[in-house]
């Protein structure tokens, strides 16, 4: 599977991107306060939604990818923090996808709670957006390409997780060509439209590979991992 175009239903997506935007803005519906807030909120996607086009390229690539902590595909390199931690021998494939789910437009620019409703919106489009596609798609996908084989997906790698820097969407633009859904990537790492994301799932065959929450917040340097105090103590509890 190189490079295939998903296209995600807004309403599909819509009762996922609901829930979490009652949770962004922490909504409480029982009072009257909070669904006169809602109703503006729901407004604003009512408005704005004609914007909202959830686009989606997914690549699987097989387990050679993946050597000495490090991903390479197609002339690029992902690095991360935590791959460090991972053993080549359990990596059984990697799935690389970008999502774009567009712009909810907003009516006036002078309403700041506008933009800021249209904002939260984009944003729990795209985090619905994934959620669909890694459910109904990936796992699907590998529930199919490893039938009979007891497989586990690792938690989502990307550009501003785990260490890695955000400019490395530009080598997951290059891997994925961020072209097919209308992505275009700046020099900074920063993908217009602005809710685009990038990222990666590992393939392992082991269930019991799992990052600590000390590595999903690490800002550290690539080489971290082998001096990295996590790593240590994991070890010490593994003797």
């Amino acid at each position: 599977m190189i490079n295939e175009l998903i296209r995600i239903d807004e309403q599909t997506a819509y009762p996922l991107a609901e829930k979490r935007f009652i949770q962004t803005c922490g909504f409480d519906l029982k009072t009257e306060k909070h669904q006169r807030m809602m109703k503006m909120g729901a407004k604003v996607r009512e408005d704005g939604v004609a914007g909202i086009n959830i686009q989606a390229l997914v690549s699987f690539y097989e387990p050679e990818v993946f050597s000495d902590g490090v991903i390479h595909v197609n002339g690029q390199d992902i690095t991360c923090n935590y791959f460090e931690q991972i053993p080549a021998e359990c990596v059984e494939g990697v799935y690389f996808y970008m999502l774009s789910a567009g712009e909810c437009y907003f009516s006036s620019e002078e309403n700041i709670m506008d933009f800021l409703y249209a904002d939260i919106w984009g944003t729990n489009y795209v985090d619905a957006g994934i959620e669909v596609l890694t459910d109904g798609y990936i796992r699907k996908d590998m529930e199919k390409r490893f039938a009979g084989q007891s497989v586990y997906l690792s938690e989502e790698f990307g550009p501003g997780y785990f260490g890695m820097p955000v400019i490395e969407t530009k080598k997951f633009f290059r891997i994925l060509d961020g072209s097919l859904i209308q992505v275009k990537v700046k020099d900074s790492g920063l993908m217009i439209p602005q809710k685009t994301c990038a990222g990666l799932y590992i393939v392992l065959n082991r269930n019991d590979i799992k990052a600590e929450p000390e590595c999903m917040r690490c800002h550290g340097n690539k080489q971290g991992c082998q001096f990295c105090a996590v790593r240590a103590k994991k070890k010490e509890v593994n003797r």
